[in-house]
């Protein structure tokens, strides 16, 4: 992995604004403006708690409370009775839907609790092809295809997060992004999100609705990184994972192995049989390795590598699975980086750098692979695989400590007053309007008219080609038709806008807000629904430059 030493050439030429020379001879032009010493404002403290956001604490209690106990050959219908007894909990089995996957009730269950969320049990019988879902105050027992098909909405109130800065638009994007369920504005099936005021209403499955609320939970309190919707269990793990062990393998059954390393451990590590099998690894394949005093996965690792096998923490313990199932298993943490983005330029230049200097792959660049996206300037959200996660982590502690290193770097200071041309495109018929009532709405002394000759200001408009949107790929909804069927020409304009600096920042926020509108004040409007909400210190080495980027893209010519 690269150092953030080394991002700092590359990030300067990979985010540089986009600059178009003018016309104006040499000795007409704006002398250049005088460099002014950055101050490094004080650097935010980014705590290491919370580690995890545990999905427990969305269960039943008789779901989520620990248990000890071992299942060593018990049957599913043991389990069920077991669970019924227990914790005085209904519980039905679904026989039928499980008969058709060829699981019956008397098909044997080895497992173990030690003193372990009890819910921890129902999530490793996904290897059966068995899921679970609670309705109604009743644990339901049944396939894992029936349990991914049965939705049901529930609400969630986020005002809080609107009001810490959370956009409306940009918070939902981020649930559907960065949560593994099904959505039907991202994946054509699913679930989907509405907000009203300030209720969230998500209808989703049940593992989806954790997910979901585990997310929202993680936004609202995360650390330098923060796991949602992980069990407590992974914490200990991760701990276990970084004490060292000594071994001495010479061509001993893989199984031994495992059970060998548990046991000099105390940790929970198991072979996922079934999907070992069908790429051919078997539980006696001989396996050899000689290591002193090393981490316990940096022993595993190794022990694993002439495999085509691989370990993640999965519903509580350490599970040896095939490389294909640890890559795919994604998972999602919040970061804090308010010490590395305080605005979303240099949010947006954060995530750029992740993306080109991690292994990846990302949707954004590869066309599959894990997610990133700003909830909000210093609130990052990642979903990857676990190694893919610990190594965002480690580049934006490299960052960090470049960052101290690093003494606080000039930068230019822009006149306000100074005049500049930048290029707005949007929507034709937005840009109708805007040409006339632009000169009106911002500063009108300014622009050139007959009442004011000696102004500089002045707003051209001119096509700029159009595209056909088409269904739900387009966002929209057909009147009278299929949707799917449906089909709409943009056409688009270009405002190029000669204005000062300062008057380019109003006409942004003129436009976002014709765009976007306002929220409306549900104090003011009684029985209405609101619309919601909506670095590197020192210029950093992600820093992007902000004036003119507005909602539409906006580029700079002086």
């Amino acid at each position: 992995m690269t150092s953030a030493l080394r991002l700092f050439p590359i990030l300067l030429g990979m985010l540089a604004p986009v600059f178009v020379s003018g016309s104006l001879p040499a000795q007409e032009r704006p002398a250049a403006p005088a460099e002014t010493e950055v101050q490094r404002p004080e650097v935010p403290e980014i705590p290491d708690e919370p580690k995890t956001i545990d999905p427990a604490q969305f269960l039943p209690e008789q779901l989520s409370e620990p248990a000890t106990v071992a299942f060593d050959g018990a049957t599913l219908q043991e389990v069920v009775d077991w669970i019924r007894a227990e914790r005085d909990y209904p519980v039905m089995l679904d026989e039928r839907a499980l008969n058709e996957i060829g699981v019956l009730p008397s098909d044997p269950v080895s497992d173990q609790l030690d003193d372990e969320p009890l819910y921890l049990v129902l999530e490793r019988l996904r290897e059966l092809g068995v899921g679970w879902r609670v309705a109604d105050e009743i644990l339901t027992i049944t396939t894992r295809q029936a349990v991914a098909s049965q939705l049901s909405t529930e609400q969630y109130l986020v005002g809080g997060l609107l009001d810490a800065g959370y956009e409306a638009d940009v918070l939902i994007d981020v649930i559907m992004t960065a949560t593994p369920s099904n959505w039907m504005d991202v994946d054509g099936d699913g679930g989907s999100i509405e907000l009203l005021g300030d209720v969230l209403f998500v209808r989703q499955t049940a593992s989806g609705q954790r997910e979901v609320a585990a997310l929202l939970e993680g936004l609202r309190n995360h650390g330098r990184m923060t796991f949602t919707n992980e069990p407590a269990e992974h914490l200990v793990l991760r701990e276990k994972l970084d004490r060292n062990v000594s071994v001495e393998f010479d061509n001993v059954p893989l199984v031994e192995a495992i059970r060998e390393l548990s046991e000099a451990t105390g940790s929970d590590i198991r072979l996922d049989r079934q999907a070992l099998r069908d790429i051919g690894v078997r539980e006696r394949q001989p396996v050899s390795l000689v290591l002193s005093d090393r981490p316990l996965g940096t022993v595993l690792t190794l022990l694993l590598a002439d495999l085509p096998a691989a370990w993640v923490l999965q519903d509580g313990v350490l599970k040896v699975t095939t490389r294909e199932v640890a890559d795919d298993l994604m998972k999602t943490a919040t970061f804090d980086v308010r010490d590395l983005a305080r605005d979303d330029a240099e949010a947006n230049a954060l995530i750029a750098a992740v993306q080109q200097q991690t292994e990846g792959p990302w949707q954004d660049i590869d066309g599959t692979g894990g997610e990133i996206a700003s909830a909000r300037p210093g609130t990052l959200v990642v979903q990857h695989n676990e190694n893919r996660l610990a190594e965002v982590l480690n580049l934006l502690e490299t960052y960090r400590a470049a960052l101290r290193a690093s003494r606080p770097r000039r930068e230019a200071e822009e006149d306000p007053d100074e005049f500049v041309t930048k290029y707005y495109r949007m929507d034709a018929e937005t840009a109708n309007d805007l040409l006339m009532v632009l000169p009106t709405l911002v500063r009108p002394e300014t622009w050139k008219s007959p009442l004011h000759a000696e102004a500089q200001g002045s707003i051209h408009k001119v096509s700029s080609g159009s595209e056909l949107r088409v269904g739900l790929d387009g966002q929209m909804v057909a009147v009278g038709g299929n949707v799917k069927d449906a089909a709409l020409v943009v056409r688009y304009a270009v405002l190029i806008v000669h204005q000062s600096r300062a008057a380019h920042e109003e006409i942004a926020e003129v436009i976002r807000r014709v765009e976007q509108g306002d929220a409306i004040d549900a104090e003011e409007f009684e029985g209405g629904f609101g619309g919601g909400g909506g670095g590197g210190f020192g210029g950093g080495y992600f820093s992007l430059p902000t004036g003119g980027q507005t909602q539409p893209e906006a580029t700079e010519q002086r």
